[in-house]
């Protein structure tokens, strides 16, 4: 016991302790905004809404592998302090990347008829979707040099805000009439509310700019991987809804959206611990050569929460699908405990990978790739229904965690 609170006084251990309470609030509130919507669209529209998002996370797949990039190279540059890189390197980024975000928002624009019948949605939301994705692009670095430097009370507070706005500009534009557009439409201005904020945060980082030689960085190597990790991780959040929203009925898909985000919870609330892994784990190795405390310590409490969150799913499926989404979604109760283990597994699974590629073992993320590969070609033969989709994902899973543990140091 007097071990256990000598461990918790440590300032990282407190610092820690407020970002996972802070973001596990912060989460609370955009899981309010799931609840406003459930409440106030039918089911069909909420699939529609889902669709939309699970594209927006697939086509943000290169601002995810930024994400990893920027955390780990700026969280070595301050272990070395090497301020100046770490200006340059804002700058390098912002030029290599804004290319190739035009060219995805340009080539959705041009997609929003096609997309729209596949996934029985309105266009006007996809011409919305590619005008937001430069945005995206800079709301990534620009938070990614957050947790990089571990502004930590900033980011909870820029989070707060954005909830805010999110649940006010969302009931409005719904109550217009814009329906799922509208949900959309809230969480892009949202965003560009917290990008001005946060770059408020970080300016004397980054400001001025060094811009009197032109600087080059080698990227290549941990890239790949981190693109092959931002590729696994938000596939296999999003392929099953997209291809459920093509396969299954309107209904169905709108009840299996409603599993997704509820099972997901788990993942969402688990996800500030597993963030901070690759900057704390990256830093710590630079500095003595080992992350060994940071695996046992955060994978520790990962583990511990993550099992009780499961457990309330687990137990309780029809309490926790009333509360939350309400009688219309009922026939998702019974695949709420398989959902909710299969959420625990991902969990682990991402905080694994971290972990390795924060210690210099990012070659573990062709295990990843295989998972994500392997679940649209499952689901292309195993769609017949919502159950085949919901046991399929805990099987990927299961074997993924398999393959990962062997590799642990």
């Amino acid at each position: 016991m007097d071990q256990l609170k000598k461990i918790l006084a440590t300032p990282a251990a407190r610092s820690t302790a407020f970002y996972y309470l802070g973001n596990f609030a912060v989460s609370g509130g955009r899981y309010l905004f799931h609840i406003l919507l459930l409440r106030l669209l039918l089911p069909s529209e909420y699939g529609e809404f889902l669709a939309y998002l699970s594209l927006l996370y697939i086509l943000g797949i290169p601002n995810a592998t930024v994400n990893s990039i920027v955390v780990k190279f700026v969280s070595d540059f301050r272990g070395k302090n090497d301020r100046r890189s770490v200006n340059e390197f804002f700058y390098y980024l912002i030029e290599k990347l804004t290319p190739l975000s035009l060219f995805l928002g340009v080539t959705l624009i041009i997609l929003s008829g096609p997309l729209s019948v596949a996934l029985k949605a309105r266009p006007t939301a996809f011409i919305i979707l590619g005008a937001s994705l430069f945005i995206s692009l800079l709301s990534t670095v620009i938070k990614s040099y957050l947790l990089a430097f571990q502004h930590l009370v900033a980011q909870i507070v820029i989070g707060f805000i954005e909830i805010l706005f999110i649940l006010g500009l969302a009931y409005v534009f719904i109550t217009l009439g814009l329906s799922a557009t509208g949900a959309v439409l809230a969480q892009i201005l949202a965003g560009i509310i917290g990008v001005i904020i946060s770059f408020w945060v970080i300016k004397k980082e980054v400001l001025p700019a060094i811009l009197k030689t032109k600087r080059s960085f080698s990227l290549r190597s941990f890239t790949g991987y981190s693109l092959i990790y931002a590729v696994g991780s938000i596939s296999l959040l999003s392929t099953d809804v997209l291809l459920a929203r093509y396969f299954l009925t309107e209904h169905l898909s709108g009840i299996y959206s409603s599993l997704a985000v509820i099972g997901r919870t788990i993942y969402f609330g688990l996800g500030p611990l597993i963030g901070l892994v690759l900057p704390i784990a990256s830093h710590r190795h630079s500095l003595s050569g080992t992350a060994r405390s940071v695996f046992l310590k955060l994978g520790g409490v990962i583990l511990i929460l993550g099992i009780i969150a499961t457990g309330i799913f687990v137990l309780f499926p029809n309490l926790v699908i009333s509360f939350v989404s309400g009688a219309n979604y009922l026939e998702a109760a019974g695949y709420l405990p398989l959902f909710a283990i299969t959420m625990l597994l991902f969990s682990l699974n991402l905080f694994l990978i971290n972990y390795l590629m924060a210690i210099g073992r990012p070659r573990v993320n062709l295990n990843l790739l295989i998972a994500t590969l392997a679940q649209p070609l499952l689901i292309l033969f195993f769609h017949q229904s919502l159950g085949q989709i919901v046991w399929l994902n805990l099987v990927l899973e299961v074997g993924l965690l398999i393959s990962l543990i062997p590799r642990l140091p």
